[in-house]
This record gives structure tokens, C-alpha cells and sequence, in this order.
């Protein structure tokens, strides 16, 4: 195929990382969210990843910049994609409160750029190399999955009574915008939440297949730009919309973003291979395989994540397990509290740990939402009462709202956090939804 519908990806995740970069720089988040916390919670089996320091994280943030020009411009692209990977990657894995769900969607389109041809067509690798190189139809469906997938698990994921009957969160959401010229008045009215609740579920899953579908392709396509602007428009949500319409256009024909001016790419021919050439062949069908075999993988890890919460009992926004890298995008308006009550053992001695002391309130914020952060916040709280050389038990008294419900105890008070393990299997101590 043509690899100019895989040039725009490229462009468009290089423009988001310059993007991204500005503003966490312009925003002051380099202390806020990265740089400041004198604590972090870490990703199950990722605590080896060190926090750099305010120059170090300053530099990293500059070197996701930089490689974001490169791999917009198809200078050196799978260099340049490995160093955005590692960078940005580096930074998302500081601290998990930092998660968002677009910045785990960069970070997977510079991971497939590393081992993708998205240089072979409207880069500087391409004049380099003497023109654009068609590219194997499986990497324009790599994306196109990749792109699908997100689509389609945030509409499963608001098939459910709240976001279709209730309008939950979308009715606690909206009048908080009143303030918007002209639809301002509109988004006051329940019934306003209401339309745009099933609007969105109907959008998320029908998109793809009518993107797929020639007939259907413009008119699917100005409709998703529409609904980006306009989620763009009505929630803090940075570059994702920008992004996401970047990289839909992977939907359109291959060789779309050359036929304004005339230019078809050559559709490559199958000739004899010369008997010189035999272990040349043979070597590069060993690397198609291993790369059919990498794609399967990734096919599968990727239709597994956003359906794992069904490995957990109970209702996953209630328990938050099996939330995170399933997109879950919008899906649930979470606010929590939590009190660590500490116990010493050997004295009988009882209080109440400080929280602000350990982490920021931005952390803190986050923490009181999500079961295995309250779990780490325990175990840190232990840790340090350990340094001090004392032995202590930690216990939660946390409650929880979802979607504007009377807040409910959500973890067993009871339960001696600090002693339980670190797992993905079902914590226990998690109590069940009211």
C-alpha cells in the first residue's frame, strides 16, 4: 500500500508531543505533578523507574519536544520514536496519579512508530532514501486497530443504566459550562445531558465501521471532528481531541494525503528471486514472521486490557479494578475521602497519619478514588513509621461517591492495609457497591 495515510499518523503524534511538552512546561506541572511530590505511587512491577530530578526532568521534557520534530518531520523516524518512547514513557511512569488516557495512547502509537514504516512516505527519510516506499497493508490495519479499539471499548463501557437512562456524569458535568456562549442556556437542562449521552455511547460505537465503510467514510469523518471540537470545548482534555483526529484520517484511503496533487504510489511486483538472493528471501521471511507474531501479540494484549475487569467481581467503577488502560474515557465521576487511622502494637498507642506530609494535594486528590493508591498511601505510611523504628498497622476509613451518589464505605476498616500484598488479583478488602 501507499504509506502516505501513515505519514499523518506520524505527523500528528509528533505534533502532539511538541504539544504536550509546551504545556506541561507552560503550565508549571514539572513541580506540580512530576519534580514537587516527595512520595509517588508507582505502577505494580514498574518501581524501579526512578524519578528524575527538576534538571533531569526539565531535560526529558525538552527531549520529547525534540523528538516529537523529528518524528513529525521523518527525520531518522524509528530513532526518533524510540527516544519519544523512552522520554515520555519515563515521565508517565513517575507517578500513577498522573495518568490520563490520551497520554497512554501516545505512548502506544510511539511504541508501534519504533517498528512501523511510518517514515516511508512524506518524510525526510523518504527523499533521503530517493521516494516514498509502499508499505505492507498490515501496519495501515495495526493502526487502524489500534485506533478502533480505543473507539470501540469507550462505547462497550457506556452501555450501562448511568451514562444511557441516568445521563450520569454528563448531568453533574454540563451546567458547570452555562457560562459557554450560545449553548450555554442549553447545557442547564437535564434533557440536554440526556441527548448527548446517547449521542456519545451511539458515536464511540458506530464510528469505526462507518470510517471502514467507503460510503460512509466523509460524512462519519466530519461528524468525528465535530464531536472532538466539541468535547474539547466542553472538558479540560487537552490535545486528545486534536490527536484523535490526527490519527483517524489512518481510516481513509492509503494514498490519500497525495492524491490533491496527482501522485499514486507504485504498487510493488513480485519478481523471480535470483539464487543469490535466496538467503537474502529467507532472512526477510524470518522477519515477517517474527513481526506477525509481534503484531498478533499486540492484537491480543490490546483486546485483553480494556476486558479485564471482567476477571474481577463486582461493578469496575465501583472497585476501579481493571480500570485504568481500558478506556474508560469520561465514563464515571469518582470523589472520595480517606482517613489512615495508624495503631502501634506494642504501645496501643492510636492516631491519625498526615497525609499532606507524604504527598502533594494534587496526589492526595487522586489517591482517595482509586483503591491501590489508598493501598500503597498505607504501606508508604508504614514505611515511614518503620524508618522511625516503630512497627505499626495502618488501617482506611475511606468513602466514596460515584456519580454523585450519598458517598458509601469503601474499603474494610478493619483490614490492616499495610500487611496486605501488592497483587492484580481481587483485593478483598474492597467492599462491595451499595
Amino acid at each position: 500500500m501507499d504509506g502516505s495515510s501513515l505519514a499523518a499518523v506520524r505527523v500528528a503524534l509528533g505534533v502532539v508531543a511538541v504539544l504536550s511538552s509546551v504545556r506541561t512546561l507552560a503550565y508549571g506541572w514539572t513541580e506540580l505533578l512530576y519534580a514537587g511530590p516527595p512520595h509517588r505511587f508507582t505502577y505494580l512491577g514498574l518501581g524501579w523507574v526512578l524519578p528524575p530530578g527538576p534538571l533531569l526532568l526539565r531535560v526529558l521534557i525538552v527531549t520529547v519536544a525534540g523528538a516529537g520534530v523529528a518524528v513529525a518531520l521523518g527525520w531518522h523516524t524509528r530513532l526518533a520514536a524510540a527516544v519519544l518512547l523512552v522520554a515520555f514513557g519515563w515521565i508517565e511512569l513517575i507517578d500513577a496519579t498522573t495518568y490520563l488516557n490520551h497520554y497512554w495512547f501516545v505512548t502506544l502509537l510511539a511504541a508501534i512508530a519504533v517498528v512501523a514504516p511510518l517514515g516511508a512516505a512524506g518524510s525526510l527519510d523518504a527523499r533521503r532514501a530517493g521516494g516514498p516506499r509502499p508499505v505492507a497493508v498490515g501496519w495501515v490495519w495495526l493502526l487502524r486497530f489500534q485506533v478502533g479499539v480505543l473507539y470501540l471499548s469507550a462505547g462497550l463501557a457506556k452501555l450501562q443504566s448511568d451514562w444511557l437512562l441516568r445521563a450520569l456524569p454528563l448531568r453533574l458535568w454540563l451546567p458547570a459550562r452555562a457560562d459557554l456562549p450560545l449553548v450555554g442556556g442549553l447545557l442547564e437542562f437535564g434533557g440536554t445531558a440526556h441527548v448527548l449521552s446517547v449521542a456519545g455511547a451511539a458515536f464511540d460505537c458506530t464510528i469505526v465501521p462507518l470510517l471502514l465503510w467507503r460510503r460512509t467514510r466523509p460524512w462519519a469523518w466530519l461528524v468525528l471532528v465535530a464531536f472532538h471540537v466539541a468535547t474539547w470545548i466542553l472538558f479540560p482534555i487537552g490535545v486528545f481531541p486534536w490527536l484523535m483526529i490526527g490519527v483517524s484520517t489512518v481510516f481513509f484511503a492509503p494514498d490519500w494525503a497525495r492524491r490533491p496533487w496527482g501522485r499514486r504510489a507504485a504498487t510493488p511486483r513480485a519478481s523471480p528471486t535470483p539464487r543469490a538472493a535466496t538467503g537474502s528471501a529467507r532472512r526477510a521471511t524470518g522477519g515477517r514472521c517474527v513481526l506477525a507474531v509481534f503484531a498478533a501479540a499486540w492484537v491480543a494484549l490490546h483486546l485483553a486490557l480494556p476486558l479485564r475487569h471482567l476477571a474481577y467481581p463486582g461493578d469496575h467503577r465501583w472497585s476501579a479494578e481493571g480500570y485504568r488502560f481500558g478506556w474508560n474515557v469520561l465514563l464515571v465521576e469518582r470523589s472520595g475521602s480517606v482517613t489512615f487511622v495508624v495503631r502501634d502494637p506494642a504501645t496501643g498507642r492510636t492516631w491519625t497519619a498526615d497525609l499532606e506530609a507524604l504527598y502533594t494535594r494534587a496526589q492526595i486528590r487522586v489517591m482517595t478514588g482509586e483503591p491501590d493508591l489508598i493501598h500503597q498511601a498505607a504501606r508508604a505510611i508504614a514505611a515511614d513509621e518503620a524508618r522511625r523504628g516503630h512497627r505499626v498497622e495502618v488501617r482506611g476509613d475511606a468513602w466514596l461517591s460515584l456519580n454523585g451518589r450519598p458517598a458509601a464505605r469503601w474499603i474494610d476498616p478493619t483490614v490492616d492495609l499495610a500487611a496486605e500484598p501488592r497483587t492484580l488479583l481481587h483485593q478483598p478488602w474492597i467492599l462491595p457497591a451499595p
